[in-house]
């Protein structure tokens, strides 16, 4: 290497003289041959590093010395250390620290000094200091990159949990002989393992591999979960994740108990250009249903297909009705569907089979409707001549059970169509005036024939509609604004009702939704008939502190009683109950909401209150429902019922919940339970307690206590911001 020409040391000194001094190695060609450094730096100058320095000189022809607030670059890797020798004869890097390495975002590392070849691809770092994506950090006597790929570490602590001045053990850590980090395949291996909880050794494992924090995928065992319940007593359930590919994988979960309860769960899940497909089931033996094999599968898929339609399905089959609630998957009713629809701007097309299986103890599926089939066409536009819009609407449904009830009836078929059209003026006043007329045509085969039902049977139903609103606003001087808005509707239909069996109407209800409207009936099996008039009053206060609350007040009065509603019905008689509505939001996180209908001497017949109220350190959801019996909804007696959900953090790391189900009716808890859950960077644990009463869906008394921990920051199980320090 040639010396220096006074020029360029005049140069040189000039630049330390400015304390900036920034050496770009393509500007050094004067002073030596380029440096053998990364290809992985882009543009004109690749195959060279950036060095900057507060002093920079030359110690005889071979070496190049940077002294104070160093800083290398090379490719995306970034040193900054105290001191660093570049020898160009040997091309290594004696670097003298503190210093501190990083490698694009997710590797930084921190040492007292290091020995580095080939562009910091190669080296030797002594008491260094690994922080994998912000979590993972290990703790190494020395680091050793031997390639792009590979970096070697002895006498290993590893963790990610934060360690404070007060005490020096994290809440986990893995002790190692030797790790190996390969920074292709995102896993680190450790030797001569040695996990710690609080300090104290729990296991000891001669090989052990762990996914780096920056990947979501390998295969692994998951965190495990123990239970404790009346049904299996103790168990263990410990996933085993399988990455298949990057567009497949497996789940298996073995479950172990104390009670004899053997099982194993599985899931299979694919994804494709076009949607994504998921496999699994349960199979189990054990003592609750000594000698028999319980099983459930179920298959789940979305996919999009050409002309903007999409498939979609759900599948499931269980061997019992109480499988699902033995293994922690509650449901009151299974139900399976295989859809095609397209949606656009005015048109929707619907084809659906759908099968339901109710698990309620006091249903019998053989007499439920359970096997239906439907397609749906709907289509809207504008209407020439009269202006408004209207729309058109077909449809076709069947259903059937296996056993006929005491009418005969077993299966039913709908033809349905639809021609509808409505249009909206201002008048005088600020009055919004509608017009609207409906005409549904509907045939039905009933199978087999009876005494009670025709055979077939073509029912035309037209309607006519003619609607006023007022809606006056009002701004106060504080700011509020207040809206009022009478509205008053009133519909015209024929008087004679068909005799037609009633499958999936049976439980019309009357809320805010559907008081203005032609029907409150689900389908269109059924079809609200007679003179009637739609009369409300909404109210509606918007105040400037950030609250707002509404009111609505509604009922429905009728010419002549037709008998389609139940008299225990809401909507029964010539004049409906009384529909009164009201709600509350604040920007405070408190929602409330009621919603209660009132027969005409002002008793309460249906009342439902809902309240959440969020908040950074609190939740709370609970709701109260109060229903009178009506025989035509099976329901004999009067149902009531209390149910509560709540968390509270009680410091920065741990959070208390409940919740519970009350059976006012009945006097009686319908289900219990609270947990406890411990969160911080590097650790969850999670531990519930229920308590479930017999009910319609479970024959007796169970109780359940589970029990999870995961051990965060790494495997794509990151942890949550850093907030402080978490000592044991």
């Amino acid at each position: 290497m040639p010396r220096a020409c006074p020029q360029h040391r005049r140069e040189l000194r000039s630049v330390a003289r400015s304390g900036c001094a920034a050496l770009v190695l393509a500007c050094a060609l004067a002073l030596a041959a380029p440096l053998p450094v990364s290809a992985q730096v882009d543009g004109p100058e690749q195959g060279f590093a950036t060095l900057v320095a507060d002093r920079l000189y030359l110690d005889g022809p071979h070496r190049l010395i940077a002294e104070g607030n160093v800083e290398a670059l090379s490719g995306q890797t970034r040193m900054r250390a105290t001191r660093i020798i570049y020898d160009r004869q040997s091309g290594a890097l004696q670097i003298e620290g503190p210093l501190t390495l990083r490698e694009g975002d997710r590797v930084l590392v921190l040492a007292d000094a290091a020995e580095m070849h080939d562009g910091f691809r190669r080296g030797l770092i002594r008491s260094a200091r690994v922080i994998l994506d912000q979590q993972l950090q290990i703790a190494a006597h020395q680091v050793e990159r031997v390639d792009d790929r590979f970096t070697q570490m002895n006498s290993v602590i590893a963790s990610a949990c934060e360690i404070c001045e007060e005490t020096q053990t994290p809440l986990w850590e893995v002790r190692a002989s030797r790790v190996v980090h390969d920074q292709q395949e995102q896993q680190i291996y450790f030797e001569n393992a040695q996990f710690r909880l609080f300090g104290l050794p729990v296991a000891y494992l001669p090989r052990l591999r762990v996914p780096d924090p920056g990947l979501d995928r390998a295969t692994g065992w998951l965190s495990p979960r123990f239970s404790l319940d009346t049904g299996h007593g103790v168990g263990l359930r410990a996933p085993y994740f399988i990455a298949i590919s990057h567009d497949k994988d497996l789940t298996l979960t073995p479950f172990l108990a104390s009670k004899g309860s053997r099982a194993l769960e599985l899931r299979y899940r694919q994804a494709f250009a076009t949607g994504m497909l998921e496999l699994g089931g349960l199979v189990a033996r054990d003592s609750i249903r000594p000698g028999s094999t319980r099983a459930m599968g179920y298959t789940r898929g979305e996919f999009v297909l050409g002309r903007g339609y999409e498939l979609s399905f759900n599948l499931i089959k269980v061997s019992d009705r109480q499988l699902l609630e033995d293994y922690d998957r509650s449901e009151a009713q299974l139900a399976s569907d295989i859809t095609l629809e397209r949606v656009r701007r005015d048109e929707r097309i619907r084809l659906q089979a759908l099968q339901f299986r109710s698990l309620r103890l006091v249903d019998n599926n053989r007499e439920l409707p359970n096997q239906i089939g439907q397609a749906v066409y709907e289509r809207r536009f504008d209407m020439p001549g009269l202006g408004g819009v209207a729309g058109l609407r077909f449809e076709v449904h069947s259903h059937s059970r296996r056993r006929p009830l005491a009418a005969d009836v077993k299966s039913v078929a709908r033809f349905s169509a639809d021609l509808d059209w409505r249009r909206d003026a201002i008048l005088p006043a600020g009055v919004v005036g509608t017009l609207g007329v409906n005409l549904g045509v509907d045939h039905f085969a009933i199978s087999p024939g009876s005494t009670a039902f025709a055979k077939s049977t073509t029912r035309v139903v037209p309607t006519a509609m003619a609607e006023l609103r007022w809606p006056l606003v009002r701004a106060t001087s504080g700011g509020a604004v207040h809206v009022v808005e009478p509205v008053a509707q009133v519909i015209w239909g024929r008087d004679r009702v068909d005799a037609l069996p009633n499958d999936i109407s049976s439980m019309p209800e009357l809320d805010e939704g559907n008081l203005f409207s032609h029907s409150r009936f689900a389908a269109r099996d059924q079809r609200e008939m007679g003179l009637r008039a739609n009369l409300g009053l909404s109210w509606t206060r918007h105040d400037p502190q950030g609250w707002s609350g509404t009111l609505t007040l509604g009922r429905i009065w009728r010419k002549t009683d037709l008998g389609q509603f139940s008299p225990q019905s809401a909507l029964a008689g010539r004049r409906s109950d009384w529909l009164l509505v009201s709600s509350l939001d604040t920007d405070q996180g408190l929602t409330l909401s009621n919603r209660a209908l009132f027969n005409s001497d002002f008793r309460l017949t249906r009342n439902a209150l809902e309240l959440d109220w969020s908040t950074p350190d609190y939740s709370i959801s609970t709701t109260y429902m109060h229903i009178r019996p009506d025989l035509a909804e099976n329901r004999p007696a009067k149902a009531a019922e209390w149910s509560l959900d709540g968390s509270r953090a009680l410091d920065e790391y741990w959070t208390a919940s409940v919740n519970w189900r009350y059976d006012i009716a009945r006097n009686r808890a319908a289900r219990v339970g609270a947990g406890l859950t411990f969160e911080n960077e590097c650790l969850r644990m999670q531990m519930e307690v229920e308590r479930r009463f017999a009910s319609a869906i479970t024959a007796g008394d169970t109780t359940s206590f589970g029990l999870s921990i995961d051990v965060l920051g790494v495997g794509g199980n990151p942890s949550r911001a850093r907030r402080g320090c978490s000592g044991g």
